[in-house]
């Protein structure tokens, strides 16, 4: 019971930490917050996790994100929370618990992702044991794949629950998400077409991404990159010109955080030259946004993102080969390395490699369109007919509920801003198709994009605002109960089970012990070695009991090499 109520308490005072940093970030960039209730806050809590991960990944240049260094930061974040001044704080908080409570039946899981053992894990609990390490990547594929939010998660390392936090972050983001939307759907000055695309988003991904051991490092950052697309769409197609330019402004800075999380983000970029050609007053005005201190913190922190690339890999992008060092500096792993790399990440995402299965020539069956076939049948017809079945329901669904909608006139329809905008949707989406088709590497978020886009601009005209927000509530309420009765389920089913992953140690999630042996350097690093998954062994862990390196220290920072 003890344990029980430490983990709690603890997810609460986090929680009031990410938003105390949310306001300082905005209080300092932007207008100061003097109303909990006024809708700037929609992005307090997102802006609180990009500077706190801001934050991280400075400090790791420099030391471990130990337990003095996570008391210290989050102490600060809840004396910013309690010390700023804005009215209706209280109110706020009570609609972000209330919103915590109806989804934090996620939040117990027996059963981790499949990739947290493999490096999600030791790679976090690496940057709670060490400051930043060259050549990390030399240790394994895993450490290769360099996300923010392994940043974000050292920081929830604390006395007593230690690394069984580092899923937190997965839930603050749920219950952002959701509360942008409810204020964004009741926000009277929203255009109708907006209000149904953040309708869709509400019931399809609380519906699609109720399962917390599923989100990985790809998930919470497909839940950022919807609403932020919704809002660019919203302010380039719907709103006045006058306000377009700070409303663009507030949403750099989460733009680079969804990069930082997983690269394949990169494309979204294209939104900006949307921006800039639908625009003509926002192109006048440009120096306002390269001089903002919103681009500039949008600047330094994929700047420093990306360093942290380069140190752990020797590329600025990895895998991105052409972006590799290999050849000038004896840490950085090889050019062909991540060449073999990037290529087997593509031949996976397009059906050709399973943990149990692989095509007998990935050469020829990544080319042209042959994947296709096998993609669709091993894959999309598992996994993505599954989701568009989810999508269709909630469309079919929302579309009964409000009887009294009116067909779209072709005004709205043939608009141009709107059919450019939709035409970069389409290029992502093609971008997507032919080199990651995987929903996890960002195909939820295109999808629904995709779809659901041109099903608002069909049908999005009512009359009668209050019976949109009666029929809203119910739309609520059905999803809610659908969210947990499925997460109950679960919870007594891993209560329940019989293999390694049953609930013994409720609220912690399983983690098996490894047995591991280690080599200590003369340069001072002890790297540790197991078979397979590292879990939590002590870091820097490999996954080999043979692996050999050669270890230097140079100015106080290791650097692992192959050269041995």
């Amino acid at each position: 019971m003890f344990e029980t109520i430490i983990f709690f308490l603890t997810f609460y005072l986090l929680l009031i930490s990410v938003i105390g940093y949310g306001l300082m970030f905005q209080n300092l960039c932007f207008a100061k917050i003097k109303d909990m209730n006024d809708q700037k806050v929609i992005f307090t809590g997102f802006y609180g996790i990009f500077i706190i991960t801001f934050i991280s990944l400075i400090s790791s240049l420099l030391v471990a994100h130990n337990f003095i260094h996570n008391i210290l930061l989050h102490s600060i974040g809840i004396l910013f929370f309690l010390f700023l001044n804005a009215k209706n704080k209280k109110n706020f908080l009570k609609i972000i618990f209330i919103i915590s409570f109806f989804v934090i039946s996620a939040l117990l899981i027996s059963k981790t992702h499949d990739d947290f053992s493999y490096y999600h894990l030791p790679f976090t609990k690496y940057l709670t044991e060490h400051k930043v390490i060259f050549g990390l990547g030399n240790l394994g594929h895993g450490y290769n794949f360099v996300s923010s939010l392994f940043f974000l998660n050292s920081t929830f390392y604390l006395p007593l629950l230690e690394f069984f936090t580092f899923h937190f972050t997965l839930i603050f983001f749920l219950i952002f998400f959701n509360f942008f939307l409810f204020k964004e759907i009741f926000f009277e000055k929203n255009h109708e077409i907006t209000k149904f695309l953040y309708l869709f988003a509400f019931a399809f991904f609380n519906l699609s991404f109720n399962r917390l051991a599923e989100f990985g490092t790809d998930k919470a950052g497909q839940l950022l990159i919807v609403i932020l697309i919704i809002k660019i769409f919203q302010h380039v197609c719907f709103d006045n010109e006058k306000s377009r330019v700070n409303n663009i402004i507030f949403l750099i800075p989460l733009l680079s955080l969804c990069i930082s999380f997983k690269t394949y983000f990169l494309p979204y970029i294209l939104f900006g030259l949307t921006i800039l050609i639908l625009d003509s007053k926002m192109i006048r005005n440009i120096k306002l946004i390269f001089y903002s201190k919103s681009f500039a913190f949008f600047f330094l922190f994929l700047v420093t993102y990306f360093a942290h690339h380069f140190i752990s890999t020797g590329c600025l992008i990895s895998p991105l080969s052409f972006t590799c060092f290999g050849d000038n500096f004896n840490w950085a792993g090889q050019n062909n390395y991540f060449k073999e790399l990037s290529f087997f990440l593509e031949q996976w995402a397009k059906g050709g490699a399973t943990p149990n299965f692989r095509v007998e020539n990935p050469t020829e069956y990544v080319e042209n369109l042959n994947w296709v076939s096998n993609w669709y049948s091993e894959y999309f017809f598992r996994k993505g007919l599954d989701q568009l079945g989810i999508l269709t329901s909630v469309f079919l669904t929302i579309f009964i509920f409000f009887k009294n909608l009116k067909y779209n006139n072709k005004k709205i329809v043939e608009n141009n801003k709107i059919l450019f905008f939709y035409s970069i949707i389409i290029i992502i989406f093609l971008i997507w198709f032919f080199k990651h088709p995987s929903l996890r590497y960002g195909g939820y978020s295109i999808f629904f994009l995709l779809l659901s886009i041109p099903t608002a601009l069909i049908f999005f005209k009512f009359d009668n605002k209050n019976f949109f927000k009666k029929k809203f509530k119910i739309i609520v309420v059905i999803t809610v109960i659908i969210f947990n009765f499925k997460n109950i389920n679960r919870i007594d089913k891993e209560l329940n089970r019989l293999d390694l992953y049953k609930f013994n140690n409720f609220p912690y999630f399983t983690i098996f012990e490894k047995k591991f042996i280690y080599e200590k350097y003369s340069s001072g690093l002890v790297i540790y070695k197991t078979d397979s998954h590292c879990w939590d062994t002590p870091t820097p862990c490999v996954g080999s009991l043979n692996s050999k390196f050669k270890v230097e220290k140079k100015n106080g920072y290791y650097f692992i090499s192959n050269n041995y």
